[in-house]
């Protein structure tokens, strides 16, 4: 056989599966329902099986529906198999939907019995445009041979199912970078002197470091099922996350753990995930990344804390030298059952700030105010004169070059406006590169006055004060 088409001594099938396990507690009635690929041969390997079948798709939807109608529990085997354009080698998949009108019996099936259970059989994610339609959906993947006993086990609940996905499943190919940018299925030239239908041709992967449940994160796409998602027949509550220490050094060691337990009536596994988020830094970086993950054994009502150590290969980046770094700052950590489903938050600092103070240095204009929209009246708002301003309309702003990478957690700003009338503003860090965060959204306490403004603070290069309306000056700004 080929590398992944094998020539096993027995297969259990789904339906040899559950009429095994099931015997005489229960009818298992089987129909068709679809045709997939008649051969029954994949790289060579022939299962000596006669899958061919006479009938049109119209009949056989009828019949698997008048089945259904009837059955206490109805159990859709389908997916995708190795034909060409399929989960096979030498080509890429035709569409992200199921094949054989599969979607159809899915969505009929659904209609005439609600207790319709669904397990997809694949390598790769399918599209679900029934999901919302149906109760439960079982991942089988490829199992082998045993498959058939394995899916049983699962549905009659002899085994508590305990996976994760290890990709994200998108809704849609839109929803994919390579999708979403253009460049999928590669040169446009070169696919045009192509022979071979279907080739991938030099594609550029233009999403950059932002793939799978990062490119969702970076564009806030929602996906079918998530990274890390699946499901169990009991349940978790995470709780109590703390930090060893709430600070360290770039070099430095750093313990989280999360206390976990088992809120259900079955024993069961989880797998804890924790991921981690930069704050500010000079580049731009993930919206969060998988720093660790654990499986852990609960009986009911069992609680379990697990550690994870935090170190320097968790929080570095490759900067713009092309350098692997530690830049100093915030960094949010999360525990979670999935990249969506995050559960608690954890805040860690890095206090060495020789590496960033470096790259800010290096970048920071000569003047304090290092951008503005009315650079002209800038640096008024530095003269220590409250009768001298900047202004500005919505949208305008003033950003200042803050001194060795400080850590800011409050600015006192003197606001000025002719009809008096209240005025929105925003305060915005950046930590380089050209990213704001805003930490502050209000409204002028009071004009004419020096005002301090609090918000949580953080290591930055930059701040940024942004006017929300026209014809608000600013007259004094203090750190």
């Amino acid at each position: 056989g080929g590398s992944s088409s094998l020539k096993v001594k027995y297969e259990i099938s789904p339906l040899d599966g559950l009429k095994s396990r099931v015997g005489s507690k229960a009818e298992v009635v089987y129909a068709r329902g679809y045709v997939g690929d008649p051969t029954g041969e994949y790289n060579g390997v022939k299962t000596g099986q006669d899958l061919k079948d006479n009938r049109s798709e119209d009949e056989l939807l009828a019949e698997a529906l008048q089945v259904a109608k009837d059955a206490d529990y109805v159990v859709f085997f389908g997916g995708l198999n190795k034909s060409n354009h399929q989960d096979c080698e030498d080509s890429d998949r035709a569409s992200l939907g199921l094949p054989y009108a599969q979607d159809r019996v899915i969505s009929e099936l659904a209609k005439v019995n609600k207790n319709l259970i669904v397990v997809n059989i694949s390598g790769n994610a399918v599209a679900m445009p029934w999901v919302n339609e149906v109760p439960a959906i079982v991942q089988g993947w490829f199992l082998g041979s045993e498959a058939g006993t394995a899916l049983a086990s699962v549905l009659v609940g002899d085994a508590n199912p305990s996976g994760k996905l290890p990709f994200t499943f998108p809704a849609k190919l839109e929803d994919v970078g390579a999708h979403k940018l253009g460049e999928y299925p590669g040169n446009k030239e070169e696919l045009a002197q192509s022979k071979h239908k279907g080739d991938t041709i030099n594609e550029i992967y233009r999403e950059d470091i932002f793939v799978g449940y990062r490119w969702a994160d970076k564009e806030k796409i929602k996906p079918l099922f998530p990274f890390g998602h699946g499901l169990s027949y009991t349940t978790f509550e995470y709780s109590d996350v703390t930090l060893s220490n709430n600070e360290m050094t770039a070099d430095g060691q750093v313990k989280a753990s999360v206390t976990v337990t088992n809120t259900g009536k079955r024993a069961g596994d989880e797998v804890v995930q924790l991921y981690i988020r930069d704050v500010l830094s000079s580049i731009t970086t993930y919206e969060k990344n998988l720093a660790g993950f654990q499986r852990i054994h609960l009986e009911p009502g069992e609680a379990q804390e697990l550690s994870f150590t935090i170190d320097r290969k968790h929080l570095e980046l490759l900067d713009a030298d092309m350098k692997w770094v530690v830049e100093p700052g915030d960094f949010v950590l999360m525990a979670g059952a999935s990249s969506e489903d995050i559960r608690l938050n954890g805040t860690l600092t890095v206090e060495d700030y020789q590496t960033r103070a470096k790259a800010i240095e290096a970048q920071k204009p000569a003047k304090r105010v290092s951008a503005s929209t009315n650079p002209e009246d800038a640096e008024n708002v530095l003269d220590e004169k409250i009768n001298t301003a900047w202004q500005g309309n919505k949208g305008d702003y003033i950003t200042f070059a803050l001194k060795n990478g400080a850590k800011v957690d409050k600015v006192a700003i003197a606001f000025t406006r002719d009809n008096n009338l209240p005025a929105t503003f925003e305060i915005q860090l950046s930590g380089g590169g050209g990213q704001f965060l805003t930490v502050y959204s209000g409204t002028v306490s009071e004009y004419g006055k020096l005002i301090s403004y609090p918000f949580k603070g953080t290591t930055a290069s930059d701040l940024r004060i942004v006017l929300n309306d026209d014809r608000v000056s600013i007259a004094e700004v203090k750190f």
